[in-house]
């Protein structure tokens, strides 16, 4: 894997993270590394590597808004079972707030 460049093995490790807590820290790193690589050979690049760069650069700005969505509703979610479970109504509530939302259990 040495041949393949830096920049593309972080955005591989971004977008083939499994743990969620560390997503948005590998998405920060690919990306800076994709716009230094931009950066750096502006003038040099290919049509075609630049192309790549940028898509790689939206690739990972539709993770980072896939995590954030997910995190508000996670977030929201959580709120809604707090206040299920003020008013005693939280039977088999959330768990079934979480399938509906595509959460697995």
């Amino acid at each position: 894997m040495d041949h393949v460049p830096r920049w593309k093995r972080l955005c591989i490790a971004a977008l083939s993270e499994l743990d969620p807590a560390k997503v948005p820290e590998r998405i920060t790193v690919a990306r800076s590394a994709v716009l230094d690589q931009i950066e750096d050979n502006i003038s040099q690049s290919s049509n075609h590597e630049q192309l790549t760069l940028h898509n790689a650069v939206e690739a990972l700005d539709v993770l980072r808004k896939i995590v954030q969505r997910k995190v508000a509703q996670r977030e929201t979610l959580q709120r809604e079972i707090g206040e299920d479970r003020k008013t005693g109504t939280c039977s088999d509530v959330p768990q079934h707030k979480l399938r509906s939302r595509g959460f697995r259990l």
